[in-house]
Order: structure tokens, then C-alpha cells, then sequence
């Protein structure tokens, strides 16, 4: 257990846990199992918290306990209507449960409106009640919203934790969500489509481009390039690949963001790429 965690739990065993809290950090497959174990802490009617065998333990495990709220985006973010609707159900009664907790996954994607909604909630909290933010990145959060909660950082699982998909959490440069992406993908042809692709741009053949991103989905366009940028910054560590690949990746992934066309968007990139390092010149 990682000392965030130990920390977590001797706050709820002694009661002083805070109303507001962002988790950030690892992936959020662990972020979420956190927030599960906290939920069953504070509501388990058992000797030893979280038993795991009671009803509150059970039900919040299934995700059907009526006092744990769940929120996540509405497509490209979380808008204000969808905090006020949680805004609404929070302050009723506590249905059975001792605590009341809400999870807000993704929480980076608040829009501005959605952010300060919360705000007031934080300002005004309902007795009983956790909201927990969950996000990759504690900066995406707006700093009046970090100033009213309790950051509790949750480090990646080591290389050794994965065992069996080790290769793709080495490729993924140590990032569980894009791990995952990568299994789902497929770890082979994850592989195959970096290595072609840097391999196009080092000759110089524009042409692959259509062989090479033909049958990519625009999500599968999103794990491509979050795996092509950690290859990149690896290789510019080691002083094999020009500094000016690494940003045209960031912006490409940009205005996929925007739904601009993922395989224009790519033969762009492509174009910049063969640009900078085509015809074996990789450095300048």
C-alpha cells in the first residue's frame, strides 16, 4: 500500500478527512478503486473497515449504493448543468449510508462554469458528505477549487505490477491509461505503427502515409500519438531525433481535440515530420 493511501485511511479512521479531495496522479483504474475503498470505509457497518462483506461494503462495490454519486463527461467535458443536478441529490437526506461521497472522474474536463458551480458546493458542504476529484493532472484543475481541497497524489504501479503487460506499460512511458489503450489497441501493432512511421519519416516516403493510418478510428489516432510522442522524447533524451518533433505532436493532438480530421490531421504531421528529419537527417 503506497503512503498516499495509508494516509487516506488513518484520515478516515480518525475522522478528520477533508469534504473536498483530488486525487491525481496513476491511472484511473487506481484512482477509482481508491475512491471505491474510501466509500467503503466510511459507510461499512462491519468490526474492520472496509469488511467487504456487508451490505454498504457489497452495494458500493456493485456501484448501487444510493449514496455514492458518480460523474463523469457528457462527451467532450462536464458541463454546469450536470453539477447542479449532483448539486441537487447531494443535499437531500443521506438515503442509508453514514457518509455521502461523490466521485467526479475526469474532473480536468470541468468546463468553467461546471468549475465554479463546485465552488460554492465546496464553500457550503452538505454534512456527511466527500466529493472526490479525480484527475490525471492537478493542474488542469482551477486554483481556487485546489485551494479548497485536500491534493492527495497517487503514484503509477511499478514495472514489476504488471507483469504479463510490462511491454506495454515500457512503451507507454509509465502511464496505466495509455498502457491500457495500447492492450486494447493491440501491443504488436502499436509497435509495427511507430516503428513504420518513424521509419517513413526517415526516407522521406510521404506515400506510406496511406498504407500506414487507413484503417485508425479517430481514438485509435489520439493512442497512436500519446505512444509516439514518449518514443519521441525518448529518442531526444538520447540525442537521436530533433527537439522539434515533440511539439507538432502536442498540437496535432490538439486539434484532433477540435474534431478536425484525424487522417489529414496525421499526413500534417507527417508532412512536418519528414520535413524536419527526412533523407536520414535526424538531427538539427
Amino acid at each position: 500500500m503506497n503512503t498516499s493511501l495509508k494516509l487516506l485511511k488513518k484520515a478516515v479512521e480518525d475522522n478528520r478527512l477533508a469534504h473536498l479531495l483530488i486525487l491525481y496522479g496513476s491511472g484511473a483504474k487506481e484512482r477509482i478503486k481508491t475512491v471505491l475503498e474510501l466509500a467503503a470505509m466510511l459507510n461499512c457497518t462491519g468490526d474492520i473497515k472496509p469488511c467487504k462483506i456487508c451490505s454498504a461494503c457489497n452495494k458500493i462495490a456493485l456501484g448501487s449504493h444510493p449514496d455514492f454519486h458518480y460523474l463523469q463527461p457528457s462527451k467532450l467535458s462536464i458541463g454546469i448543468e450536470q453539477v447542479l443536478s449532483l448539486q441537487e441529490k447531494i443535499y437531500r437526506k443521506i438515503y442509508e449510508g453514514k457518509y455521502r461521497v461523490c466521485l467526479i472522474d475526469e474532473a480536468n474536463k470541468l468546463t468553467l462554469p461546471a468549475a465554479n458551480a463546485l465552488l460554492k458546493i465546496a464553500e457550503e458542504p452538505p454534512e456527511n458528505t466527500l466529493i472526490i476529484l479525480s484527475c490525471s493532472n492537478i493542474e488542469a484543475i482551477i486554483p481556487t477549487l485546489q485551494s479548497r481541497a485536500q491534493s492527495v497524489y497517487l503514484p503509477s504501479p511499478t514495472l514489476t505490477e504488471w507483469e504479463e503487460e510490462a511491454e506495454a506499460f515500457s512503451l507507454s512511458g509509465g502511464d496505466p491509461d495509455l498502457a491500457r489503450k495500447i492492450q486494447k489497441f493491440g501491443l504488436d501493432k502499436m509497435k509495427d505503427l511507430i516503428d513504420g512511421y518513424l521509419e517513413m519519416v526517415q526516407t522521406g516516403d510521404f506515400l506510406q502515409t496511406f498504407s500506414l493510418f487507413t484503417s485508425l478510428e479517430k481514438e485509435d489516432c489520439l493512442v497512436f500519438l500519446q505512444t509516439l510522442a514518449v518514443t519521441v522524447r525518448e529518442m531526444i533524451k538520447k540525442g537521436n531525433l530533433s527537439p522539434n518533433f515533440l511539439p507538432e505532436i502536442g498540437e496535432t493532438m490538439e486539434l484532433l481535440q477540435k474534431q478536425v480530421n484525424s487522417r489529414l490531421a496525421l499526413e500534417m504531421l507527417a508532412l512536418k515530420h519528414i520535413n524536419y528529419g527526412g533523407s536520414g537527417n535526424w538531427l538539427k
